[in-house]
């Protein structure tokens, strides 16, 4: 893909995608930063793509499963951050992890078809 977006000065756009395992390689959260700059704003599908995968798992999340989750939405940066609480039912721990598995799962494979504008990246929590 082309880059068709503005470099905001020098400095390239992309998102980057941090997502939270525990020891076990369970994952426990994400937090979503940046525009991906393939194109302008309103036009860029790369974006909206990270968007709508990520905001549909914070949706799974909260009001399909209703499970108890921790959130913050930054609309003019470009941020979601979502975490689940740290008294997570243990009876909706599989329900999470599904969501979240199939979430990094659609990152990964937009990160693959898109490496200049999207990167995910695994940290590990203690």
């Amino acid at each position: 893909a082309l880059h068709k977006g503005r470099d905001h000065g020098r400095q390239r756009l992309m998102t980057t995608v941090r997502v939270f395992r525990n020891p076990d390689g369970t994952i426990s959260g994400f937090d979503a930063n940046g525009h991906a700059g393939y194109a302008e704003a309103g036009e860029d599908i790369v974006c909206a793509a990270v968007s709508a995968l990520t905001q549909a798992t914070l949706n799974g999340l909260k009001s399909v499963l209703d499970a108890p989750v921790e959130y913050a939405i930054g609309r003019k940066r470009a941020h979601l951050s979502v975490s689940l609480a740290e008294d997570f039912p243990s009876d909706k721990f599989e329900g999470a992890q599904l969501l979240l598995r199939t979430l990094v799962e659609g990152l990964e494979s937009l990160a693959a078809a898109h490496p200049r504008f999207v990167r995910v990246t695994n940290k590990e929590r203690r």
